[in-house]
Formats: C-alpha cells, sequence, structure tokens
C-alpha cells in the first residue's frame, strides 16, 4: 500500500507524521513518490492563522483531485479545531484530531481490512518510539505538548489542550535511541518546553537538559523555540555545552509594552532585551530567530517601529512575520480587526527585509569562522549556528555520506532579497 503525509505547520507536527509512518511502515506502507498516486493519504494540519486554514483546505482538496480514489485521513490541530468544516469537504475519508492522532494508523489498518475501530479512543500523545527521521536528516523528538498559556491571540490550547510533559525516562531512553542510530541532530519540540514538568508537577526543563547532556557524545541537541521567560541562567550556562546548537529561536510577538500587554504575554520589552543579551554574552556567536505578529488590534506606527528597532539592536538573524487574524474563541476576537490588511501586508515586508539584512550581517560576522555541519540529503550543508549552504569545492560532497558530520570553515556569503544568505564553506 503507497501512502503520501501532507504535514502543515510546526516541528511538533513533523515529528508526529514521522511517528504515524513509523508505525504504519511496520503494517506494510511504503511512501509514494511524488509522481505517483497513493492509496492512503495523510494530512497533517495546522491552525496558527486564518491563512493556515485555508491552506490546509487548499491541500486537501488538491490531494483528493489528483489522487482519485484514495482514502484521505485530517488530522492536526485544525482538525481538532473545526472538524465540521474538514468533514464537510466531498472526499474525505476521517478527521482525527490531535487527541485521537496516534490511534489513527490502526483506523488505517482497519479501514484496509474492513475491520472496525473504536472510534471513542483517547490516544497517548507520546507513543511514538523509536522513531527515526524520515526524509530529513535531523531527528525532532516531541517531549512536551499543550500549553497553559492564555495569550489573548492564540487558538493553539484550545488545539492542543493544557500543557502535558513526556515521561522522563522515555525521553533519555530515545535520546539513546537515536544516538545509536547516528542520527546527527535532535531537536527537543512540544508546544512550551520551557514548561516540561517532571513526574512530581515541578519545572524540570533545565534538569531534563542537563541529563541529555551527559548522553550525548556523537549527537548534538538543538530547541525548537523557548519562550522569553525561560531563558535563564540555568538554559543559557548549559548552551555553552558543544554538543549544544548555537541557536535560539525565542518569540517576541512585539517590542512594544502596551501591545505585549494586551497580546497577554508574560514579559515586557526590557525583561526580553536583558535575557537575549545575557545569553549573547555568554555564547559568542549565537543564532537568533523570532517570531513577530504584526497588525495587531492596538499596534500603532510607533509601536511596530519598537518591535523593529529591538531586533536590530539585539540583532535577531531570522524573523518570521505573521499579520494579524481574528481566531474564534480568542479573547482578542472582542478587539476586532481595525488595522488594514495593507498595512498589515506592508509590516510584514519590511520585517522579512529586516531579516534579510539581519541575516546577511550576522553571517558575514561568521566569515572565517570554523563549525560542526551536518550534510543534507540535497548535498548542503546546515552548521550548527544554523547557517545554511554548500562546499565551494562541490566534488567534495561525492565521498561524504548524507547525515554525517563535517568539519567546515565559512569561506563567503552570497546575498538574496528577502532570503536567508547563501553560504560557501571549505572543508577544514
Amino acid at each position: 500500500m503507497k501512502i503520501k503525509f501532507h504535514t502543515l505547520g510546526c516541528r511538533l507536527n513533523f515529528f508526529e507524521t514521522d511517528g504515524l509512518f513509523s508505525i504504519l511502515k511496520e503494517k506494510g506502507f511504503s511512501l509514494a513518490d511524488s509522481n505517483e498516486e497513493a492509496n492512503v493519504i495523510i494530512v497533517n494540519t495546522c491552525t496558527v492563522t486564518n491563512k493556515a486554514d485555508v491552506k490546509n483546505r487548499n491541500i486537501i482538496r488538491n490531494a483528493i483531485r489528483t489522487n482519485p480514489g484514495a482514502k484521505v485521513y485530517v488530522t492536526g490541530c485544525y482538525a481538532e479545531t473545526d472538524k465540521e468544516i474538514i468533514s464537510a469537504i466531498p472526499g474525505v475519508t476521517a478527521v482525527y484530531g490531535n487527541h485521537q492522532k496516534s490511534i489513527l494508523p490502526d483506523r488505517i489498518v482497519a479501514d484496509v481490512h474492513g475491520a472496525q475501530v473504536n472510534e471513542s479512543l483517547i490516544g497517548d500523545r507520546f507513543s511514538y518510539s523509536n522513531v527515526l527521521p524520515e526524509g530529513h536528516t535531523r531527528a525532532y523528538l516531541k517531549i512536551q505538548d499543550g500549553c497553559n498559556r492564555k495569550c489573548s491571540y492564540c487558538k493553539i490550547p484550545s488545539a492542543r489542550g493544557l500543557g502535558v510533559s513526556r515521561n522522563y525516562d522515555d525521553v533519555l531512553d530515545q535520546i539513546k535511541y537515536l544516538q545509536d542510530n547516528g542520527v546527527g541532530e535532535i531537536q527537543l519540540t512540544g508546544v512550551n518546553l520551557g514548561w516540561y514538568r517532571l513526574s512530581s508537577g515541578e519545572k524540570g526543563f533545565v534538569k531534563l537538559l542537563e541529563d541529555i547532556l551527559k548522553i550525548l557524545e556523537y549527537s548534538r541537541i538543538r530547541l525548537s523555540s523557548i519562550e522569553p521567560p525561560d531563558v535563564g541562567e540555568g538554559l543559557i550556562d548549559l548552551m555553552q555545552h558543544p554538543r549544544f546548537c548555537k541557536f535560539l529561536h525565542v518569540p517576541i510577538q512585539s517590542g512594544n509594552r502596551d501591545v505585549l500587554k494586551s497580546m497577554k504575554r508574560t514579559y515586557h520589552p526590557q525583561s526580553f532585551i536583558q535575557r537575549i543579551e545575557k545569553a549573547k554574552e555568554k555564547i559568542p556567536g549565537l543564532f537568533l530567530g523570532t517570531d513577530v505578529i504584526v497588525g495587531f488590534p492596538n499596534e500603532t506606527e510607533e509601536a511596530f517601529e519598537d518591535t523593529k528597532r529591538i531586533l536590530t539592536d539585539l540583532q535577531f538573524a531570522k524573523i518570521h512575520a505573521f499579520p494579524y487574524s481574528v481566531r474564534r474563541g480568542t479573547s482578542a476576537e472582542a478587539m476586532g480587526d481595525p488595522i488594514p490588511g495593507d498595512v498589515k501586508k506592508r509590516r510584514v515586508l519590511e520585517l522579512m527585509d529586516l531579516s534579510s539584512r539581519l541575516n546577511l550581517s550576522y553571517a558575514q560576522k561568521m566569515l572565517g569562522t570554523k563549525s560542526e555541519a551536518i550534510l543534507e540529503s540535497d548535498g548542503r550543508l546546515v552548521t550548527d549556528n544554523y547557517l545554511k549552504g554548500y562546499l565551494q569545492e562541490s566534488s567534495s560532497a561525492n565521498y561524504l555520506q548524507i547525515g554525517q558530520f563535517v568539519d567546515v570553515t565559512l569561506h563567503k556569503v552570497i546575498h538574496k532579497a528577502n532570503q536567508e544568505a547563501e553560504c560557501v564553506f571549505v572543508l577544514r
């Protein structure tokens, strides 16, 4: 049986897609090529913005149209919050939200064999074990799910539920398994990583990282994203370990105090600045990424300029900018959507341009520096501090294996408008 996956959104979804396929592969399924029709299609959705919802529906409809007769299953965050809308699309076989995602393989196998499955079952959100990366060289490891924060704009708590943590020993076992199977980079994922709790209920993220680092001899770890209040002394000290990637993605959302207050974010601009400055001071060469929402209902031009100024001053090398969209059921829904679409678009474009320029500046500062990179399947490289590019001696890649570590020196940086800089490396 041939199967295809369409995965949207966060790295958490990509981990769960890998987990679904690892189970289905054991049951006789294989991935269909891009130009090959599939018997089964799984669309793993996101619902972070209205635009994401539209993209979900378009991908679902296109999958049905281009694979006539295939069974199409939809899961993920959009499936959790808007099951009725998805179920109304002709050609959709079944819709499973996040809380039932892990029982989806049983449903698919039952459908293939004409058997029945208990639709009332609630799956274990950490049931995916021994999951190796499929189609990419770096492994994702889900250690946490759900969120207890109450950001006024966010729909994710209703899609993922309250915070839950993966068993401590199970996380360490998975780290050992991935390292023993030669996975070079393990990226820890979750909705709110820093919230991770021990079985006692105490915060345990820093302790977990300490024990992970004791295990690592070959693999390196990277954090997918971390909330600003969790960038503390403990984390910063651990990030100086040689197997910890020099990379932090910390969502600021806005650099204006009034906007942050309306967003119900639990920090203010000055505390954000202090935490990031401390991290930069202790971790030389740190790559900084962030998320920004533009066009929040009370974001004035002055407030937007506050955000740009902080991002520039702190030298964020990657900015993901999103136009605000009203999400049904959030507390910000009552604020409406007073900022015109063309203003939001302009602000997004300004941040895209700023991101490109800051990324170029960061890369240029790294010229001549040595780093550890992983060779990807397309012959490209990704360093521990998240620079991307290729080897100047392209023939050198012929005797290298996909997924292996390569020690490189940054030789040249090529500017690309509104994109990340292209880096050219030489073997050191």
